[in-house]
C-alpha cells in the first residue's frame, strides 16, 4: 500500500526501492502497475531519441538542398553527427527498425519545422511528404557527403 504513494511522493526513492526488491526478488514488494508503466515509457523515450534525432537530420538535410548557398560546416558536422548518432542507436536498440516508417514521418514533420524555424524559406519550398526514403538519408553520400572532410 506505501509503494503507490512513494510513487507518488518520492519517485526517486521508489525506483530504489523497486531496484532493491527485484534484485532480492521479492515480488511481493514489487509495485507492478508503476513497472510497467515505467518500462512503458522507457520504451517510448527511446523511440522519441531515435525521432528527434532523424528530425535534426532531415531538418538539416533539408536546408543543405533548399538553400545551398547558405551551406556551412555546422551544417556539415550537425548531419554527419546525427547520421553516427542514428546508427549508435539503432544498434544498441535493433528492434526500433521495425518502425522506421513511422519514425520517418514523425522526423520529416519535426524536420520540416526545424528548417523553417533556421531559414528565411516559406512552407510551400518544401514538399509536403518526405521524399526520402531511410536508408538514402542515412547513406553518407546522401545531399550532403560525411564520407570527406568539409569543402566549403
Amino acid at each position: 500500500m506505501d509503494e503507490p504513494c512513494l510513487y507518488d511522493q518520492d519517485f526517486y526513492g521508489w525506483t530504489q526501492q523497486q531496484a532493491k526488491a527485484l534484485e532480492q526478488r521479492r515480488v511481493l514488494e514489487l509495485d507492478w502497475q508503476h513497472l510497467q508503466e515505467e518500462i512503458q515509457a522507457l520504451g517510448r523515450q527511446e523511440y522519441r531519441e531515435l525521432v528527434s534525432r532523424l528530425s535534426v537530420l532531415i531538418g538539416h538535410l533539408l536546408k543543405w538542398e533548399y538553400q545551398p548557398e547558405q551551406r556551412s560546416r555546422s551544417w556539415f558536422l550537425t548531419i554527419r553527427e546525427q547520421r553516427r548518432a542514428i546508427h549508435r542507436h539503432l544498434r544498441q536498440n535493433p528492434s526500433l527498425k521495425s518502425r522506421i516508417a513511422e519514425v520517418l514521418i514523425d522526423g520529416f514533420e519535426a524536420g520540416v519545422d526545424l528548417a523553417l524555424r533556421e531559414t528565411n524559406l516559406p512552407l510551400r519550398t518544401f514538399p509536403e511528404h518526405c521524399p526520402y526514403l531511410f536508408d538514402d538519408v542515412m547513406a553518407d553520400n546522401f545531399l550532403c557527403d560525411t564520407r570527406q572532410d568539409w569543402e566549403g
